[in-house]
């Protein structure tokens, strides 16, 4: 894993040496690096990595980070707007005041926010937090901006991040933790999977509040094939797909399933490998930090809503995964080649969440072909796609390949993720 002082270090030397410049209350934002806030989305990233949240905590924490950003730096970005009025309860945040310099800012709210937010996190991975906030803010003061813009700029990061997070702790996700669950029981329900049989991860998550959806409920994705086990009825044949596709994988298959796998202790989860995504964009297309911050904050939007409505029909539908259905009338031997999460299967939340990531980023940023590296710290060889949509589709495709999901869960979720993007780029503005 990337460690906080590589991380930190190719933000600093992105830096401009121009201090007067990056001091200045407005258009210097075009001018700055993006790798400011690169840097905070690399640190939870692998902070995520560590701590192994669930993929709905994961994308609930990325999407404050990038608000935070966002936030602290609009003051200065003269085509952007506030969120505030925009996303669900979310008031007046506070204004600037004074010269700015926008990094020292960007970098106390993404301190104040990523401390609320991973508070559950080990002492040591907490401390990757405040060593990149004490680097940059050293990195400002070194480069010549006079103390007391840093003092006032410090000050506003912390309001905003303040705001912020007292915001985000009245979203619902606390009533989410600690509560028992007990699974329905039915022949077409999910139940614990193997080989780890584990407990239903997030089934309160449809509790948490929106964005911009009108409830987490708001798309409902197309019905499922009516469940039987005769065999070739719909569903019997659903499940044979995966089974078939399982005993004939290609290398490439194989290695499609792992780049995409993101699960929990392995990576920073699949609304972290997204963000990724979007560092990895900024820095080959050269774009400013303002066009990357307003990249990171609609996607965290849009990732944070689609986990969501993923999870709130997941478990109102609450359909078994092919690892049950397999072993129980197919093959009672059978084993995936990733081990099935711990969640119901309908529909899949890699489908869900990349089309609607895909469908967000193509209207921001365009269609033009880019290499993924996102998992050169896990040895995992870099990807190349021609498209968002490319990388989306090839996300949900997968899932096939890994055992985990009906093709009518990828596909139906696909569709679902598609209208989750496209009511965002309805209701989200971040353009005056």
């Amino acid at each position: 894993m990337a460690g906080v002082g590589a991380v930190g270090a190719s933000a600093l030397l992105a830096s401009p040496a121009n201090a007067r410049q990056a001091g200045m209350p407005l258009a210097a934002t075009d001018r700055l690096s993006p790798e400011w806030a690169s840097a905070w989305i690399q640190t939870c990233y692998d902070l995520t990595w560590r701590e192994g949240p669930s993929p709905t905590q994961a994308a609930r924490c990325y999407n404050y980070l990038a608000l935070a950003m966002y936030e602290a730096c609009v003051g200065g970005m003269p085509r952007h707007r506030s969120l505030s009025g925009q996303l669900t309860g979310l008031g007046p945040l506070p204004a600037p005041r004074g010269d700015v310099d926008w990094p020292a800012a960007l970098s106390a709210a993404a301190l104040s926010v990523s401390e609320a937010i991973y508070s559950g996190a080990s002492a040591a991975n907490r401390a990757t937090l405040s060593a990149l906030h004490d680097a940059q803010v050293a990195q400002r003061r070194s480069s010549g901006v006079n103390r007391g813009t840093i003092a006032g700029s410090l000050r506003h990061g912390q309001a905003v991040g303040a705001a912020l997070a007292a915001w985000a702790a009245g979203d619902g996700h606390a009533g989410t933790l600690g509560r028992a669950y007990t699974p329905p029981v039915g022949e077409s329900l999910w139940e614990p999977t193997h080989p780890n049989y584990r407990p239903a991860v997030e089934p309160y998550w449809s509790e948490v509040r929106p964005m911009v959806l009108r409830s987490g409920d708001e798309v409902r994705p197309v019905d499922h094939v009516p469940f039987s086990t005769a065999p070739g009825s719909a569903f019997w044949n659903q499940a044979n797909t995966v089974y078939e596709t399982s005993k004939a994988l290609t290398d490439e298959q194989r290695a499609i399933a792992r780049f995409w796998t993101d699960n929990p202790l392995l990576s920073g989860l699949p609304s972290g490998h997204w963000m990724l995504t979007v560092a990895q964009v900024a820095r080959a297309r050269g774009l400013g930090l303002a066009d990357a911050l307003e990249a990171y904050a609609r996607l965290g939007v849009t990732l944070h809503d689609a986990f969501l409505n993923c999870w709130t029909w997941k478990y109102r539908l609450n359909l078994l995964r092919p690892s049950t259905y397999v072993r129980r009338y197919i093959d009672p031997e059978w084993a995936t080649f990733v081990n099935s999460p711990q969640f119901p299967e309908y529909t899949s939340g890699h489908s869900v969440a990349s089309r609607a990531a895909s469908t967000v980023l193509t209207d921001l940023l365009g269609t033009f072909a880019y290499v993924d590296d996102s998992h050169r710290d896990r040895s995992l060889p870099a990807r190349s796609f021609g498209s968002f949509h490319h990388a989306a589709d090839e996300a949900a495709q997968s899932r096939l390949y890994g055992g985990i999901h009906f093709p009518m869960g990828i596909e139906n979720g696909k569709a679902q993720g598609d209208q989750v993007g496209a009511l965002v780029l309805a209701r989200l503005r971040t353009r005056k």
